[in-house]
Order: structure tokens, then C-alpha cells, then sequence
């Protein structure tokens, strides 16, 4: 069988050598940010204003009626999203009961949530000061407001490795591996239990204790690379 992954791997002398180079090929957020938006996002929470999510199933979310909640009908996200276009229109997620409105185009809130707190903008075309960067969630709990526009659950993957964490824990041990440590990474930097001010990611969601010991390393080696605001465009 012919495997892509072993040709990449095959460039690098060992599996720790091609961890490295994935890790370094990433850009997480700086903390002070993370923190900030998350103060804007329980706030927005607060005030019951409606939290973007990506649109999957019908059954993740319910319509607030004046005396009962009913399951939406959607045929598809075009007409979830102009739904919740119309601010009469309540719709909330039904694990967490938070207001939401759905994404137009699946990662417009992450986008312009980088571009708010760092004034880059990522995916835009010829407006882009971003390019061959990836946005990456790293729980994939999209439908879930507390998942999809924190900054501390997404970062930016160079193009050339941000398919890996696409890729299925079992396809190879070296893949669990990375997202498992990019997990314990954004764990590490940002406490998203602390700064949420709830419980988001249980023991389930949880990385391999051997995962977090290496992200602690890597943050205290400051191997990691923070995304920068205001400068030269990245190539």
C-alpha cells in the first residue's frame, strides 16, 4: 500500500523529529487574549446573545417557542443560517442551553475572531495578511458554542501538515500522538475550565498524562510559537 503519511515521515530521522516539525509548524494564540475573549464570550452568554456554532443535525439544537421548545426542521445549513439571521428567532443548543446562531460559512467566527484580538486576517483572499495556514479546532465539538469560537479550542497549521489532524487516531500511533499533545498544549497555556468558568472539557476530552508532561516541557522550553499581531505578512 502506498502511504503519504510514511513519505512524509520518511523525511525525518525518528517520530520525535517529525512531532517537532508538526509542533513548530503551528501557531497557538497568546494567552492574554484567549483570556480576553473568553470575558467577552461569558458576557455575550450573560446577556443571552446568540454564540456562533457550526450547523451538523438538527438534534443538537432546539427552538425556543413562547410555551414550549421544539426540534428544528432544517433542511440544510443554508437554512439554518438564515434562520438565526433574524434575532426573533431563538434557537439554542440543547446540552448547554446557550443561545446560538449558526456560522455562515463554517469558520467565519474564528476568522473574525483572530482578526479582532490580532488584526490578521486568515482564509479572506486577496485581503489575507495569512496565507498556507490553516484553522484547526482542536476538540472537534464544532455545534457547541463553548467549542467553536474560543481561541483557546482552535490554532493555525501550516498547510503542508494541518491534514494529520484530520486523520483518525488509529490510522497511525504518530497521530494520536500530535493531537493528543496539541490538546494538552492549549490545556497548558489556557486552563479552559478556569477561563470558561465551567467544566468544558471532562475527563474524556482529556489527553494522555504523557502528553501533558511534554506540552509542560515544551511551554517551559518555550518551544512553542505564538501567533503575532500587527506584523508582515506570513507566507
Amino acid at each position: 500500500m502506498l502511504d503519504g503519511l510514511k513519505a512524509f515521515k520518511d523525511l525525518f530521522p525518528t517520530d520525535d523529529a517529525f512531532v517537532e516539525h508538526v509542533i513548530q509548524s503551528i501557531y497557538f494564540f497568546e494567552p492574554n487574549i484567549v483570556q480576553r475573549q473568553a470575558e467577552t464570550i461569558l458576557k455575550d452568554i450573560r446577556d443571552g446573545n446568540a454564540i456562533p456554532v457550526r450547523y451538523t443535525s438538527n438534534g443538537a439544537f432546539f427552538i425556543q417557542r413562547k410555551v414550549n421548545k421544539i426540534t428544528p426542521t432544517f433542511k440544510n445549513k443554508k437554512e439554518a443560517v438564515k434562520f438565526t439571521a433574524n434575532d426573533q428567532n431563538l434557537v439554542y443548543h440543547r446540552e448547554t442551553e446557550i443561545r446560538v446562531e449558526f456560522d455562515k460559512d463554517g469558520n467565519y467566527a474564528p476568522k473574525k475572531a483572530i482578526r479582532d484580538y490580532t488584526e490578521h486576517w486568515v482564509s479572506g483572499g486577496a485581503s489575507s495578511t495569512v496565507v498556507n495556514y490553516v484553522i484547526a479546532h482542536i476538540w472537534n465539538k464544532t455545534d457547541n458554542p463553548l467549542y467553536f469560537s474560543p481561541l483557546w479550542n482552535y490554532c493555525l497549521i501550516a498547510y503542508h501538515c494541518a491534514y494529520l489532524t484530520d486523520k483518525k487516531d488509529a490510522s497511525d500511533p504518530v497521530i494520536k500522538r500530535i493531537k493528543d499533545l496539541i490538546k494538552a498544549i492549549s490545556l497548558e497555556l489556557y486552563h479552559p475550565n478556569e477561563i470558561m468558568e465551567q467544566v468544558v472539557i471532562t475527563t474524556e476530552d482529556m489527553p494522555a498524562q504523557k502528553a501533558m508532561e511534554e506540552a509542560r516541557q515544551l511551554i517551559e522550553k518555550k518551544d512553542i510559537q505564538f501567533f503575532p499581531e500587527n506584523t508582515l505578512i506570513i507566507i
